[in-house]
């Protein structure tokens, strides 16, 4: 589990550089023509997630790393669901959501099976 959660920290503190540092690539990626508001929101959410990371890494290193599995289980499947509320309430989307759908499925599977294996 604590490879699980380095991995996770890893992963929000690189993709929230990314989106800090290139909130126009961003938002494009996502389909996006943000305004100056827009582009300081990206920026805001982004470096959001680097903080995510950062609590991950930390809690990894030196925490509960069943309760940090939990939290990331967590914040997986809320990502998810948004993504599935997305698609109920906007009708289909991109080939995108489908995979990150399938991602975030097989990563918080993963996640729960860890904690299912763990000693308690």
């Amino acid at each position: 589990m604590k490879i699980y959660g380095i991995i996770n920290g890893l992963f929000y503190i690189l993709y929230g550089l990314y989106g800090l540092f290139q909130p126009a690539r961003i938002a494009n990626a996502m389909g996006w023509t943000p305004d100056l508001l827009g582009l300081h929101e990206v920026r805001a959410i982004w470096a959001a997630l680097i903080g995510i990371g950062i609590v991950c890494v930390q809690v990894a290193m030196k925490g509960s790393v069943r309760e940090l599995t939990k939290a990331i289980v967590f914040l997986t499947f809320c990502f998810m669901i948004g993504r599935l509320v997305g698609l109920a309430l906007d009708g289909t989307g991109p080939q995108l959501t489908y995979i990150e759908i399938g991602i975030e499925i097989f990563w918080g599977g993963l996640g729960l099976i860890l904690l299912s294996r763990a000693k308690a």
